[in-house]
């Protein structure tokens, strides 16, 4: 064991609890414990040669008869040879004693919070600062070091909470840039197919797909090196914290003179010590699913797609053309038929799908909550909708003016630059599968939901959501396409 960590262990055992300084005169209790006679007794203030039941031991409180006090001769000699091995070099105590003096340091300079010994705090340097005995000021920086320890734990717990954050947050993006990827191969897959039915689609569909998923790769790199180097920086100032915590957990279980050693500067580093935020970094995509032409090809599969009045909930107003629905300020007194929704804002379309390849576009205009896809036909209108392909539900959603969503929580959110007013939705029942085009974004992909097992017949689905005030009260319109054959 080193020599001095030897001498600190002595020195703990021979170091009075009440006045924190080597025992003088120790006398022990009944209950083993030992404390300096004067200490004690003035602590008990014992009244000469009377006896009271009522005093106990000021650590573990057990009843103690002062007339029981017992000098340990024995412990007084060690107390003794630690002083002196104090003063010895080789293991001399760092920090315990006064080097210019090779005094004790008992005192504690309030002004510059330092530990000295008696001589230091007579000196001309420290004549006019308030130098007390160290004892009286211990309790009071234990309470500081426990309010710095609070504030460092209260960061700590930020930091745990902003690496969770940052987790989930790079988690979503990984699983963006795979969902791209397999957008990107799909979409060409799919434009290829819709071509073979006019035209050998040749090798330049090869050479697009190639350059997006080139261009896909480039971005993920470049970001994840980002990411990578903001996760270090911030284990990084983790670290600093967690072993600022451990500095200063250790100081408060150790005895006064070791306590107040530097004090100051150490409070002073933990009261100025806050949490670095990493700078924000982006994780929208911005290299997107695009198959130049295909918006032409989709058109020639145009639905006439009209809203079925039967199905809307009762706040839902829609169109004589049975083209628009938007939500209303009362509630319809409407008949509670079997096809009618009862709990929430969805209406559905008249058309039946059951086969061959579909595609129509709505604007949503600058609504900022909706929701647009597919469901299939039996679903139950007067219980929970969950809106999962588990329970037949093919849908994307928008929620709080920004969030993206395909489906509900099993998907990620979706990164999409340009917000988009119409929305396409192109349903490939042979190929099981429903995509969502960004129409404002010149058709660019939104999503796709793929190898759907869809249940039998299928119905175009639609949800203005709320409105709120005058806020998200546009209304959904399913838009008129010119078919090209």
């Amino acid at each position: 064991m080193d020599p001095v960590a030897l001498v600190e262990a002595i020195v703990e055992e021979v170091t009075c609890p009440i006045c924190m300084n080597f025992l003088r005169e120790p006398v022990s209790m009944d209950c083993g414990h030992t404390f300096c006679h004067s200490c004690v007794s003035g602590l008990w203030e014992i009244p000469g040669g009377s006896q009271n039941w009522s005093y106990t031991c000021p650590l573990c409180r057990a009843p103690v008869q002062p007339r029981n006090l017992r000098p340990n001769w024995q412990l007084a000699s060690v107390v003794e040879k630690v002083h002196l091995l104090r003063t010895c070099p080789e293991v001399g105590l760092k920090g315990d004693v006064c080097e210019l003096h090779r005094e004790q340091l008992n005192m504690f300079c309030k002004e510059d919070g330092l530990m000295m010994c008696n001589a230091c705090s007579q000196s001309p340097e420290h004549e006019a600062h308030s130098v007390v005995p160290m004892e009286n000021v211990a309790w009071k920086y234990k309470w500081k070091l426990r309010e710095a320890l609070e504030h460092l734990r209260k960061e700590q717990k930020e930091a745990w909470k902003l690496e969770i954050s940052e987790r989930k947050r790079t988690a979503n993006w990984k699983m963006q840039v795979e969902i791209q990827k397999q957008n990107i191969i799909w979409e060409f897959e799919k434009y290829k197919k819709l071509l073979e039915k006019n035209q050998p689609p040749g090798q330049q569909l090869e050479v697009e797909a190639a350059t997006a998923l080139a261009s896909l790769e480039q971005e993920e790199g470049e970001t994840a090196r980002k990411l990578e180097l903001s996760h270090d920086k911030h284990i990084q100032q983790s670290q600093v914290l967690w072993k600022m915590i451990a500095e200063l957990e250790e100081r408060s279980q150790k005895p006064a003179r070791w306590m107040l050693q530097g004090i100051q500067e150490v409070l002073n580093r933990s009261k100025s010590w806050s949490l670095q935020r990493p700078e924000p970094i982006s994780l929208e995509l911005k290299t997107d699913c695009r198959v130049l032409g295909l918006r032409a090809i989709l058109m020639t599969y145009a639905a006439d797609v009209r809203l079925d009045p039967d199905t809307a909930y009762s706040r839902l107003i829609v169109s004589e053309d049975r083209k628009c629905v938007h939500y209303g300020d009362t509630q319809q007194k409407l008949p509670d038929n079997p096809e009618r929704f009862y709990r929430y804002n969805i209406i559905l379309g008249s058309q039946c799908i059951s086969s061959g390849r579909h595609y129509w576009e709505v604007e949503v205009g600058d609504r900022t909550e909706w929701g647009l896809g597919v469901c299939k036909e039996n679903i139950d209108r007067k219980e929970v909708v969950y809106l999962s392909p588990y329970y037949g539900f093919w849908v994307i959603r928008l929620r709080k003016g920004t969030e993206y969503r395909a489906g509900a929580d099993e998907y990620p959110l979706l990164s999409l630059p340009v917000p988009p007013r119409p929305v396409g939705i192109f349903l490939d029942f042979e190929a099981h599968d429903i995509s969502f085009y960004n129409v404002t974004d010149d058709g660019s992909h939104i999503f796709t939901f793929p190898h759907c097992p869809f249940p039998g017949r299928l119905l175009p689905y639609f949800s203005p959501c709320y409105s709120i005030g005058t806020n998200n009260t546009a209304p959904l319109i399913i838009c008129s396409l010119d078919r090209e054959d």
